[in-house]
């Protein structure tokens, strides 16, 4: 009896070390805090499900008028700036997974092609918007500050939005609003590619140095993990979230058939074809469902998370 319990201690401390050779680091969304119910769900499920520690960031939270940091600050001001810390949380584990929640998403995919020799086993997409946005919601207009776009904003409705959407490629715009930084509208392409944070991401521009070592950085990882679902009443068009978009004329174009994808500009043909990729799309939630959703947590998170653990 005592041998057998002896031997049932030696197996759960070994499971608890193979956990703590994994972390995962949870990047939040837009307009959202670190600390907020969901993510908190998310955190208290997936360690009690797991024994994996998950860190919230503490940074850039919920809405603030610049020059404070906040949600609305533009990426190329946070991406670096989480980094920093993420890189501090990574050091203490052999390998870590990245879970990104919409806006958290594309940090995400920054954070991961500037980082060098990074240690990021899998990526997991939660409601992210990761080929961007070609239209905004109505919550996203009412948080751009005052003055900086005309009034008749106040008073959403589709034609207004088709006529101002230029101005979200304005500079002025840009500098200050985090959301603007992946609107990509098919339509207004010229402008798109005059703007800094996006068409970088996705190498549609810059020195052949940078876009060889994002691609690198990219394809290295093992596991990408794509969610998302119809109903995603912010991410527009929805199937962003899964690396589709659609075209000018508003048809809806699937992953392979986007140019991010036939030319392989960042190394998604390449994870694709070394079947990396895992898409897991869920109806019948809005973008704030995803982080505590139990169907996808259940579905989608729990085996990202086991096959991790499992590739150490």
């Amino acid at each position: 009896m005592v041998i057998y319990l002896i031997l049932i201690a030696l197996l759960g401390s070994a499971a608890g070390l193979e956990a703590e050779k994994v972390g995962i680091v949870h990047m939040h969304g837009f307009w959202q805090a670190y600390d907020e119910q969901h993510h908190l769900d998310f955190k208290n499920f997936v360690e009690e499900k797991t024994g994996v520690k998950v860190h919230l960031i503490d940074a850039f939270n919920d809405l603030a008028m610049p020059p404070a940091e906040s949600s609305i600050t533009p990426l190329n001001v946070q991406v670096p700036a989480i980094l920093k810390m993420v890189k501090n949380i990574a050091a203490q584990y052999d390998k870590i997974i990245a879970v990104g929640f919409s806006q958290g998403g594309v940090i995400w995919r920054a954070m991961i092609e500037s980082w060098d020799d990074h240690n990021v086993d899998t990526f997991i997409s939660l409601a992210s918007p990761q080929h961007g946005v070609s239209d905004i919601p109505p919550k996203y207009i009412e948080a751009v500050p005052e003055g900086l776009l005309p009034s008749t904003l106040q008073n959403y409705n589709n034609g207004i939005i088709e006529v101002l959407k230029p101005l979200f490629y304005l500079s002025q715009v840009q500098s200050v609003f985090a959301p603007s930084n992946y609107f990509l509208e098919p339509r207004l392409r010229h402008l798109y590619l005059r703007t800094d944070f996006f068409p970088r991401l996705n190498n549609e521009k810059g020195d052949k140095d940078k876009i060889s070592r994002q691609k690198k950085n990219f394809k290295s990882l093992r596991k990408l993990v794509l969610i998302g679902g119809p109903d995603d009443e912010t991410v527009v068009p929805w199937q962003s979230e899964i690396f589709g978009f659609r075209t000018a004329d508003k048809k809806i174009v699937p992953m392979k058939k986007t140019e991010f994808y036939k030319k392989n500009l960042f190394g998604l043909k390449t994870l694709d074809k070394r079947g990396a990729i895992t898409k897991c799309i869920k109806a019948g939630l809005k973008h704030n469902d995803f982080p505590n959703s139990m169907e996808v947590l259940h579905d989608c998170v729990l085996p990202a998370i086991r096959d991790a653990l499992l590739a150490l």
